[in-house]
């Protein structure tokens, strides 16, 4: 009963906690400079395909190195449709994060068959692949040039306006996502992650479930990469290289992969950190490193989990002392 009480009066505090936060996001264009909104807006694209990659890493257990070759998918498959065919920007959004689940529907059948570093080595495998594609072919992606211009509708073109479309975009995704996770669908996910061996003798098709969950995670980081090459109007080969895949699972460790804000959190804080230490030292990789390091060897459970932790604690003195 008493565990009951605490879990209640947490879940209380976190839908508090969401209904300020969605209020401060809905009102923030009116207290702070474009260029802060930029990195907001940088953030929360960047929070939706950590999410997106945290599908199969924290729920499903199986670590990608190659997010990055799906995010550029999408990316490139809306700046291509936009500047190449003429087609509509609505279109183009929808069709950026469908090519990128295509994509993970081909390379998902191949990776899902193989485990633990096999897995993670096969998608990265798969992600350069998709860079030297991008990177070579001149005639229709433009290679190392990249595609500039992407035009977006007069109605996006301010970035207060372009600002409230990812919101709304990201929100979502994002209430797509939760709905997942919180699902039989994602119960199942935690049930292969825990013991692949124990979910198929209880009649759950790992492979199966491995596949669906790898293309709902390459639907969202397609749908990340769309809204940030619209962002910038501009799409580039090193969307797809390693490095930024890196930086999408650094922001999944940081924030913390077994929860679901964790990315989110992990987001704000890696976008925060590059921008304050670049503005101090050219050595800002090293730094930002050893912090990530010293965050991952002493938050395991990240940041999101830290502060999990000790809301629960909280909770439980709260609750003991109401009792006495």
């Amino acid at each position: 009963m008493k565990q009951n009480q605490v879990l209640s009066l947490v879940q209380r505090k976190r839908l508090l906690g969401l209904v300020a936060t969605a209020l401060c996001l809905v009102l923030l264009p009116r207290v702070i400079s474009l260029g802060y909104l930029s990195l907001v807006i940088e953030m929360m694209i960047l929070g939706v395909a950590a999410c997106g990659l945290n599908l199969i890493m924290g729920y499903a257990g199986m670590v990608s190195f190659g997010p990055a070759g799906l995010y550029a998918t999408g990316a490139y498959a809306t700046a291509l449709l936009i500047v190449r065919f003429d087609i509509p920007f609505t279109w183009a959004m929808i069709a950026g994060p469908v090519a990128a689940a295509l994509a993970g529907v081909i390379i998902g059948w191949f990776c899902v068959r193989r485990t633990a570093v096999y897995f993670a080595l096969l998608t990265l495998a798969f992600s350069q692949i998709i860079y030297t594609v991008v990177f070579v072919w001149y005639s229709f992606t433009g290679g190392d040039n990249g595609i500039v211009g992407i035009k977006t509708p007069p109605i996006l073109s301010s970035i207060d306006n372009y600002y409230y479309f990812t919101l709304i975009t990201s929100a979502a995704c994002l209430a797509a996502m939760w709905m997942i996770c919180n699902s039989s669908f994602g119960k199942a996910l935690k049930a292969i992650r825990e013991n692949p061996e124990r979910a198929e003798f209880i009649g759950i098709h790992v492979r199966r479930y491995q596949l669906a969950a790898f293309v709902l995670s390459s639907f969202f980081l397609g749908a990340a990469g769309s809204l940030y090459c619209c962002f910038n109007h501009n799409v580039f080969p090193v969307y797809a290289h390693w490095s930024k895949g890196a930086d999408i699972l650094v922001v999944c460790l940081l924030g913390g992969m077994f929860h679901f804000w964790g990315p989110i959190v992990g987001s704000v804080v890696y976008i925060l950190l590059d921008k304050i230490i670049v503005s101090f030292t050219q050595y800002w990789p090293m730094v930002l490193g050893l912090i990530v390091v010293l965050a991952v060897l002493f938050l395991r459970g990240g940041i999101a989990g830290f502060i999990s932790s000790r809301a629960l604690v909280k909770a439980a003195q709260q609750s003991s002392g109401g009792d006495r």
